[in-house]
């Protein structure tokens, strides 16, 4: 990227901050930065207070943390190094062309970024829903769209490093022989597929979710907590629109909004992932409303003729891990009169009855018979 003859060659960073734009993305990045970190952190905790092991989703949350950060750690340095928020033409005027192509090198990493940041994120959802629904009609489903999203983001990684040939062509656009693909359209169907994907993992465990048996107002509650994760569809399917009105030969100004919007939502799709894990620090803040009573020794009441009283009640649970599983008999019975087919089968901890029949053949003196 070149600039005009007699205007400067280069600019001694930061830029100024001058405009709306470029407050409007150094708030929501310092906001997608802290939120998520708060909520992550809080999910820790909560998994500490629980007793629970440390898991394949608490990691991947991890990562998918690190990643956002470093996500809106881009947007910074677009910002205050690369001239995000003005005009292309303003920025090649009063601040050179090396501004530029910083900004440019900046935006094809934030694609990058955005993309491993989504996929973990959605990798540590869908482990969180095989773990808490250990049922076949949840899990494999889970597996088969987990396999899909790692293949996605690695072809949304690769499509971002070769929409532009040579890859120098991403940020100079000077380059004899270079070419670039649809741009517009690689990030339209990129957003296509993850609205598509969000859609599919919040229908997940719905149906699981609405045949559990329990009050409605818990019901509504808890399908309410599963489901809030509409709220990034909403980011997403806002974003979308934003991309027709995007302008590459003016991408430092046309591109502040779904710049804006793409690092808003895998930040609030990350925090939302840890809202179903909070449940033991709620317990702790707000206290229990339920009166507990000795499992031993139940409820003793003044006044009453019978001296003990068992009340049975709700059970307290603040695990946020609640496993759904399908009730497994407890106890087996297995009939057989083949010896060695019960010692084959007997498990270590079996309780055998066996059951014998003794035929006595007895001869008096009035004849030979059976008795």
């Amino acid at each position: 990227m070149s600039a005009p003859e007699g205007f400067p060659t280069k600019f001694e960073s930061p830029i100024p901050i001058e405009n709306s734009n470029q407050t409007s993305l150094i708030g929501a990045s310092a906001f997608c930065i802290i939120f998520p970190t708060l909520m992550v952190t809080l999910r820790m905790v909560a998994k500490i207070k629980s007793t629970k092991k440390f898991n394949a989703s608490d990691a991947c949350i991890l990562v998918a943390l690190f990643f956002n950060t470093a996500l809106h750690a881009d947007v910074f340095i677009m910002v205050v190094h690369g001239g995000f928020g003005f005009h292309v033409q303003d920025i090649a005027t009063r601040f050179g062309p090396e501004v530029l192509t910083l900004f440019f090198k900046c935006i094809m990493v934030f694609a990058l970024l955005w993309n491993a940041t989504t996929c973990f994120t959605k990798l540590s959802v869908l482990l969180m829903y095989m773990s808490v629904f250990p049922v076949r009609r949840v899990v494999l489903p889970c597996q088969v769209l987990g396999v899909f999203i790692i293949l996605w983001n690695i072809g949304g990684v690769l499509g971002g490093i070769l929409v532009c040939r040579p890859l120098a062509m991403n940020w100079d656009q000077t380059i004899p022989g270079g070419k670039c693909g649809n741009q517009p359209m690689y990030y339209m169907w990129l957003g296509i597929i993850n609205i598509i994907v969000e859609v599919t993992m919040l229908a997940l465990p719905m149906p699981v979710l609405y045949k559990l048996q329990m009050p409605l107002r818990k019901k509504i509650v808890i399908i309410s907590m599963f489901g809030i994760g509409f709220a990034t569809c909403a980011i997403t399917i806002y974003r979308q629109a934003t991309l027709p009105a995007l302008q590459f030969a003016d991408m430092t100004h046309s591109g502040v909004v779904a710049t804006l919007l793409s690092g808003l939502e895998p930040s609030v799709a990350l925090a939302l992932a840890c809202v179903p894990f909070l449940r033991p620090l709620f317990g702790t803040v707000f206290g229990t409303t339920q009166n507990k009573s000795s499992p031993a020794t139940g409820d003793y009441r003044k006044g009453s003729k019978r001296s003990v009283t068992r009340e049975f009640e709700e059970l307290d649970d603040n695990s946020s891990e609640v496993q759904l599983q399908p009730v497994m008999p407890i106890r087996e019975a297995l009939v057989t009169s083949d010896p060695k087919k019960r010692d084959r089968t007997a498990k270590p901890d079996t309780i055998t009855v066996e059951t014998g029949w003794e035929v006595n053949v007895k001869r008096d003196s009035g004849g030979a018979g059976l008795k």
